[in-house]
C-alpha cells in the first residue's frame, strides 16, 4: 500500500472521531438499557406524557443495544471510538473501490481528507454511521463484481439482514442496486443488448430481490418499510430538525461538501464518466442536497469518482511537466510520503484524544446537565415539563422513569407524530395558541434555553416565574394552575 493514501486514510481520523453529541444518542442508549434488562423489545412510547403508549416501531433497535453496552463497558469515550472506527471501515472500503481503478497516489490521499471534511458536520456516534459503511462496502462489491474481480456482491442479501436490524438506513441498499441496474440496462439497451450485460443485470436483480427477503426478517417485518417510510416524508421534520433541512452553504462547515459537490461535477468534464457513476452522483446528489443526514451517502458514492478523474487530469499534467531529477532528489521523493505518514498519523490519533478527553465539558456545555441536577434536588417541582426539543433525550435519560419527570417531547419525530411537533413548534415561535397548547397538556414548568423568546415570553409573564437559571438553561414554573 502507497504510503500517501495511509496517510490520507489516518488523516480522516481528525475529521471523524467526534464526542457524543447528538440529541437523539442518550433516548436511544436508554432504549437499549431498557431492551437488555427487561429481555424483550420496546414497542410502545414510554418517555413523554402527551403520547405515551403510542405503538412503536423501533427500527434501530440493533443499534441502541450496542449504544448501551458500548457505554456500559467504557462509557462515552469507548463509544466515540467505536462509531469513529465504523467510519473509518466505510473509508477503507471506500479506498478500496478507489483501487479498482487508475489512480493518483496524491489525488487519493487528497480525496480522502476533503471526502472526511465534508461529512464533518454529520459524524460522530449515531446509528446514521452504520449507513456509511454498508454503503461504501455495497458500492465496493459491485465495483468489483462489475470487474468481473468478485462475486461477493451474492452475500448483500446476508449485510441487509444485519443492517435492517440496526437502522432504517438499510433502503439504501436498494437506492444504490436500483440506480446501478437502471445505468446498467440503458447501458445495454444502447449498446444493441450483448448478452454478458445482460447477465450481469440478471445476477443484480436476484441480489435485489434477495435483498427483498432479507430486510423482512426483523420483528416488525413489511411494517419496518412503512415507518421508514412515513420518517422520511414527515410534514414537519424539515421545519426545525436541523439534519432534516437542506444544507446551508453559507456555513462553514459545510464548504468542504461544496467543494467536494463542485469538483466531482466539473470533473465529469475533465474525464467523460460511466453512465453509472453519473446514476450515482447525481441520485447521491439530490439526497444530501435534500437533508444533511444524508451527506455521508454521497461522500461514499462521489469520493472514489472524484480520485478518477482527478488523477487522469493530475498524471496529465505531470507527464507535461515531466523533468529528469538528482538521484539524491529521488532518495528524497521517495522517503517524504513515509516521513509525512508518521506525522500525519501521530497528529491525528493526538487529535482524537484531545477531542475524545473534552466529553463532560462538551456534554455540560450543550445539555441542561446542571438543570438536571436541580430538578433531581428538588423532586417536588413540577409534573409536566415543557422542554426544548433537542433536550427530550437528555432529559428522559436522566429521570426515566419518574412520573413527573416524563417529557413533552424528544427526537423520534415519527413516533411522538406531526401533530405534536406542530403544537411544539407553535409554542416554540409563540405563535398565536401558544398558551393554549401549555394548558391543554396542563404543562406546569418549563425547561428551556436562555435567550430563546419563549424565554423572553415567559419572563414577561405574570403566570410564571423563573426558578432557576444558569446561563445555559432556564427552568420556569407555573405560579397557578392552568385554566380547565
Amino acid at each position: 500500500m502507497k504510503a500517501l493514501p495511509l496517510a490520507g486514510l489516518f488523516a480522516t481520523l481528525a475529521f471523524i472521531t467526534r464526542r457524543v453529541g447528538d440529541p437523539d444518542y442518550w433516548w436511544h442508549e436508554l432504549t437499549g438499557q431498557l431492551i437488555f434488562q427487561h429481555r424483550a423489545l420496546v414497542r410502545s412510547e414510554l418517555f413523554t406524557y402527551t403520547v405515551p403508549g403510542t405503538p412503536w416501531t423501533d427500527q434501530e433497535y440493533g443499534s441502541q443495544l450496542i449504544f448501551y453496552f458500548l457505554r456500559r463497558m467504557g462509557g462515552l469515550p469507548l463509544t466515540s471510538v467505536a462509531f469513529a472506527a465504523v467510519v473509518w471501515a466505510g473509508f477503507w472500503f471506500l479506498y478500496a473501490r478507489v483501487r479498482e481503478h487508475d489512480h493518483s497516489a496524491g489525488i487519493t490521499a487528497a480525496g480522502l481528507v476533503l471526502g472526511a471534511a465534508a461529512g464533518f458536520a454529520i459524524w460522530g456516534p449515531r446509528p446514521q454511521m452504520l449507513d456509511f459503511m454498508f454503503v461504501s462496502l455495497e458500492l465496493l462489491w459491485i465495483e468489483r463484481f462489475l470487474r468481473g474481480h468478485s462475486r461477493a456482491v451474492y452475500w448483500l442479501p446476508a449485510v441487509v439482514i444485519v443492517w435492517a436490524n440496526l437502522h432504517g438506513g438499510f433502503v439504501f441498499s436498494f437506492f444504490i442496486l436500483g440506480l446501478t441496474i437502471a445505468a446498467l440496462t440503458m447501458r445495454w439497451a444502447w449498446e444493441r443488448r450483448p448478452a454478458d450485460q445482460l447477465f450481469v443485470i440478471r445476477r443484480l436483480l436476484q441480489v435485489a430481490l434477495g435483498c427483498v427477503f432479507a430486510s423482512l426478517i426483523t420483528p416488525w417485518g413489511p411494517f419496518l418499510f412503512v415507518y421508514v417510510w412515513r420518517t422520511q416524508f414527515s410534514s414537519q421534520n424539515g421545519d426545525f430538525v436541523r439534519e432534516w433541512q437542506a444544507p446551508d452553504f453559507h456555513m462553514l462547515n459545510m464548504a468542504a461538501f461544496e467543494a467536494l459537490l463542485l469538483l466531482v461535477l466539473i470533473g465529469m468534464a475533465w474525464r467523460r464518466p460511466r453512465l453509472l457513476d453519473v446514476f450515482l452522483v447525481l441520485g447521491a446528489a439530490a439526497l444530501s442536497l435534500h437533508a444533511l443526514r444524508f451527506i455521508p451517502i454521497f461522500v461514499a458514492v462521489a469520493t472514489p469518482v472524484l480520485v478518477w478523474q482527478w488523477s487522469d487530469v493530475w498524471n496529465e499534467l505531470r507527464a507535461r511537466a515531466a523533468r529528469p531529477r538528482p538521484p539524491a532528489r529521488r532518495r528524497w521523493s521517495s522517503a517524504a510520503p513515509v516521513a509525512l505518514l508518521s506525522v500525519v498519523a501521530a497528529g491525528s490519533l493526538g487529535f482524537a484524544g484531545v477531542t475524545l478527553r473534552g466529553q463532560t465539558t462538551a456534554t455540560a456545555a450543550n445539555y441542561p446537565v446542571a438543570a438536571a441536577n436541580w430538578l433531581a434536588a428538588h423532586p417536588g417541582v413540577g409534573t409536566r415539563v415543557f422542554n426544548e426539543y433537542s433536550w427530550g433525550g437528555y432529559l428522559a435519560w436522566r429521570f426515566y422513569p419518574e412520573p413527573s419527570r416524563r417529557v413533552f417531547i424528544y427526537g423520534e419525530s415519527e413516533l411522538v407524530g406531526d401533530r405534536l411537533l406542530a403544537q411544539y413548534a407553535d409554542v416554540n415561535n409563540l405563535h398565536s395558541d401558544w398558551r393554549q397548547v401549555l394548558d391543554s397538556y396542563r404543562v406546569d414548568y418549563v425547561v428551556f434555553p436562555d435567550g430563546t423568546p419563549l424565554v423572553a415570553a415567559l419572563d414577561a409573564s405574570g403566570a410564571w416565574r423563573r426558578a432557576y437559571s444558569d446561563g445555559l438553561a432556564v427552568i420556569f414554573v407555573r405560579e397557578s394552575a392552568p385554566a380547565p
